[in-house]
Order: structure tokens, then C-alpha cells, then sequence
């Protein structure tokens, strides 16, 4: 049984990692592409358009995989407004604070740009609407396997759900999920 629960939450850790295309990048064409992007005005020599933001991830660069704090881009985005090196400045479209947890993780596991990373993303308790909270549901992904959980509630193409044994929240894909479990997800925020 220990055995099954274990492959269970396995499966929903690997599936949690922060994805790029659909968690981090939608994030910097938001907050950051008026500033730092080829296609408008490259502040700073940081353009973080797909293409170019290879340039910025490395050892001594901009985003250091797996160092989210010496990281410059991630330690800028979390000074106090009024710090000269604050970004985005002046307070101007500022991360939320669920932007940043998953920035953060996005560098911590990594900062990879085809995929997910290695290690489940930290969920931000503000992001769950407190109507939304049910209590512990079976959720089915993809291929079949079951785990009980929490519902927390949707963050873009995701589903936060947190395991009740573990206190652990992870972020799911929704397309991660099977069918059944997406509309239980979708309807629990209703």
C-alpha cells in the first residue's frame, strides 16, 4: 500500500514542476516585455524574449539555475518599491506574490526552458479563493493513477492540490489530468 502511495505522489511530484512556456513566460510577456524585449525596447541589455533568453540563464548571468536567490532578476523582483534596482520600477505591474513563488521555483528547479523541472512548485496559499476549498477529492491523471487531495484552486492552465497526509500543495497542469478531473477542478471554482 506505502508502495502505491508513494508511486502515486511521485507521479503528481514529476507532474507539478513549473513549466516555462505555459507558467514563466506568460509572466514575462506580461510584467517585463514593455522593457526588456526585442519587439519593444531592450532596457538594461535583458531582453527576455524566448529566443534571447538563453543568453541570461548561467553560471554569472541573470537567472542562475538552481539559485533563485543569487539570482539578479529574481532578488530585483522582490526589493522594496522604492530600491533603485526594484523591477519591474516605480511599482510599475509588480509580480504577484504567486508570480514570484513560482519564478522562484522555476529557478530553483532549474530555470529550464522545454519543461518542468525536477521538484514540485510551492504553491502560494493566496491563491486559493477561500469558497473554493472542498475537502480531499480523488483526482485520476492521465495515466490512470489516483491521488486523494485537497483542491486549492486554479492558477492559469493549473490546478493546486494540496496532500492532506503531507501538507505538500503541488501545481498540476490541467491537461495533466483526465477529463473527469478537469471539470471536477473547473467546477469547484464556480
Amino acid at each position: 500500500m506505502k508502495s502505491l502511495l508513494y508511486a502515486l505522489v511521485l507521479t503528481a511530484t514529476t507532474a507539478s514542476a513549473v513549466d516555462f512556456k505555459t507558467q514563466i513566460a506568460p509572466i514575462f510577456r506580461t510584467k517585463c516585455y514593455a522593457c526588456h524585449s526585442v519587439t519593444k525596447k531592450v532596457k538594461g541589455k535583458l531582453a527576455l524574449d524566448d529566443d534571447k533568453l538563453p543568453e541570461q540563464i548561467g553560471a554569472g548571468k541573470n537567472i542562475i539555475p538552481g539559485e533563485a536567490m543569487k539570482s539578479t532578476m529574481f532578488v530585483n523582483c522582490t526589493l522594496a518599491d522604492d530600491d533603485s534596482d526594484v523591477m519591474p520600477p516605480e511599482g510599475k505591474n509588480k509580480l504577484t506574490a504567486a508570480e514570484l513563488d513560482l519564478f522562484k521555483n522555476w529557478i530553483n528547479e532549474g530555470a529550464s526552458l522545454t519543461g518542468g523541472g525536477a521538484a514540485p512548485a510551492a504553491a502560494p496559499a493566496a491563491a486559493m479563493p477561500a469558497a473554493a476549498a472542498g475537502g480531499v477529492l480523488k483526482w485520476t491523471n492521465t495515466e490512470g493513477k489516483t491521488i486523494e487531495a485537497e483542491f486549492m484552486g486554479l492558477q492559469g492552465d493549473s490546478v493546486l492540490l494540496k496532500i492532506p497526509s503531507t501538507g505538500t500543495t503541488h501545481i498540476l497542469a490541467l491537461s495533466k489530468l483526465s477529463p473527469e478531473s478537469q471539470a471536477q477542478a473547473k467546477a469547484a471554482v464556480k
